[in-house]
């Protein structure tokens, strides 16, 4: 019998604490499985925590955020000041940088969630296995949901942020290289969530209790999953071009999982030893007199009535930017102004200088990650904003702005904003806005980064994607490579896809 080891993945697929033997790499797969009857359950639950922690993940979350032009920096820590830079620096994907880290982070943690979720649905499905709790309950529809779930999700997200990757759903896969595009990868984790819908059709009494002191409604699940759905889906393209040329079949079927989603704001409450969200958490975590990860100058350019604020702040050491006037509501309730730079050095660039913090999710003990902080894990607001451009992409414009000025609209309710016109670019630029006021770290590892990509917002230089990491690369002996870099503009990756940004985003390179 094989022992469960997957040579790709360099972390171990079961761990030691949560099966209570002295040795589990002794077992073979069906010894686990006769030996350790919550075996499925273990598995399940860490596949599931697993996915949640990483879609709102600091490491690789902060720096899209950075690279998104949403967060600004110019500390060492993780090498956000490399992915800050401007003119862009091509990203290093030597396994040994500090900021690879975020590369490898986001890599090993979901593939080891679809490992775990792929083990559960091969006990249930192929060795018809029936999974207990560890209250001898008998768990297998619950958990067969919750596998499809986690594979759903990570195998989406993989294909969102990497250009390609390996489809993990069997568990005798002896496949080394990277044979998937980031397409297929896509295409595979929204097959699985379409089971996730039809198998929580058929489980009335489903128990969603996976993540560590919070269990999910059914009626939660199926509107976390259409969600999750749209976003994964909206995420394809690389740039403008490939947006466009998608199918009308493809808009439609994003359209129809965001109508199905959330309509009030998806929150998960901290416990101890729980999941919190650790994006917002680094981005708004107090440090010194201002934050940690500083919010860029573009947030203030796109919410200045006067249109008066730089893309780019002033080189002269005796110039400070006073606090911008916005006709947004909202901007005064989400960021404050800050007449200090905080841990902001000049000598790393004092173009990259920022006034404002952001304080929408601030805890009282400056942190999420305690018991009774509310995390934002999916936004109402986000589902609108993908019906929304849905419809733009379907050309229907008067559609698209009736979502945009819809009463209950945070941009009407909480900002009170005006309408906006039915108009290519106009509507646009407010999807642009929105993402960029309302969504912010809230959506998570990817967004808003994914919609600037496929609208051509970023700034000329930047990567559209992260290559596999070499640590990854070196186990099958293929050459490491990366993406990004002023010098590099227009790059294609081996699918033809734009892989470095060219220079027509928000702001022209340095």
């Amino acid at each position: 019998m094989k022992k469960s080891i997957y040579a790709l993945i360099t972390i171990s697929l079961i761990a030691c604490e949560s099966i209570q033997f002295d040795d589990p790499s002794t077992l073979t797969n069906d010894e686990a499985i006769e030996k350790i009857r919550s075996l499925g359950y273990v598995l399940t639950t860490s596949s599931v925590q697993t996915t949640f922690s990483t879609t709102t993940n600091n490491a690789g979350g902060s720096h899209f955020s950075i690279l998104a032009d949403q967060s600004t920096n110019t500390n060492g820590s993780q090498s956000w000041w490399d992915f800050a830079n401007e003119p862009r620096l091509r990203m290093n994907n030597n396994s040994a940088y500090r900021g690879n880290a975020a590369v490898r982070e986001v890599y090993s943690n979901f593939y080891q969630a679809n490992l775990d979720a792929t083990k559960v649905i091969d006990m249930i499905e192929n060795k018809q296995v029936t999974i207990y709790d560890d209250a001898g309950v008998d768990r297998t529809a619950d958990c067969l949901i919750g596998a499809y779930y986690a594979k759903g999700v990570s195998q989406g997200y993989l294909g969102v942020i990497y250009d390609r990757g390996i489809i993990v759903d069997e568990v005798s896969l002896t496949e080394r290289a990277f044979p998937n595009s980031y397409k297929e990868l896509i295409e595979n984790g929204i097959r699985h969530l379409d089971k996730v819908l039809e198998l929580t059709e058929k489980t009335p009494d489903l128990k969603f209790d996976f993540l560590k002191g919070v269990t999910i409604s059914r009626t939660d699940i199926i509107k976390l999953t259409n969600s999750v759905a749209a976003r994964i889906l909206s995420s394809v393209a690389r740039d403008k071009a490939e947006a466009e040329a998608l199918s009308e079949a493809h808009w439609r079927k994003v359209l129809d999982y965001a109508e199905k989603g959330f309509t009030s704001d998806f929150k998960i409450i901290t416990v101890s030893g729980g999941y919190y969200n650790g994006l917002v958490d680094v981005l708004e975590r107090p440090y010194s007199t201002a934050t940690y990860v500083p919010v860029d100058i573009k947030i203030a350019w796109l919410a200045d009535k006067t249109h008066q604020t730089p893309n780019y702040y002033p080189e002269d050491n005796a110039v400070i930017l006073q606090p911008i006037e916005s006709d947004d509501k909202r901007f005064y309730e989400y960021f404050d102004y800050l007449t200090n730079f905080g841990i902001l050095m000049e000598a790393r660039g004092r173009g990259l200088f920022s006034n404002y913090i952001r304080k929408r999710w601030m805890y009282p003990e400056s942190t999420l990650n305690v018991e009774g902080a509310v995390n934002p894990y999916f936004l109402a607001e986000e589902s609108r904003l993908l019906r929304a451009e849905a419809k733009f992409w379907l050309n229907d414009y008067l559609a698209a702005a009736a979502e945009l000025n819809a009463s209950d609209a945070s941009r009407k309710t909480k900002g009170g904003l005006p309408d906006v016109a039915p108009e290519k670019e106009t509507l646009r630029s407010t999807l642009h806005y929105e993402y960029a006021i309302e969504i912010d770290g809230a959506g998570g590892t990817f967004v808003p980064f994914t919609f600037m990509r496929r609208h051509d917002l970023l700034q000329g230089g930047t990567l559209t994607q992260f290559p596999v990491p070499q640590i990854q690369l070196d186990l099958i002996g293929e050459e490491t490579y990366t993406f990004g870099g002023k010098d590099y503009v227009g790059e294609k990756g081996i699918y033809g896809e734009l892989a470095t940004a060219r220079d027509n985003g928000w702001k022209l390179s340095q």
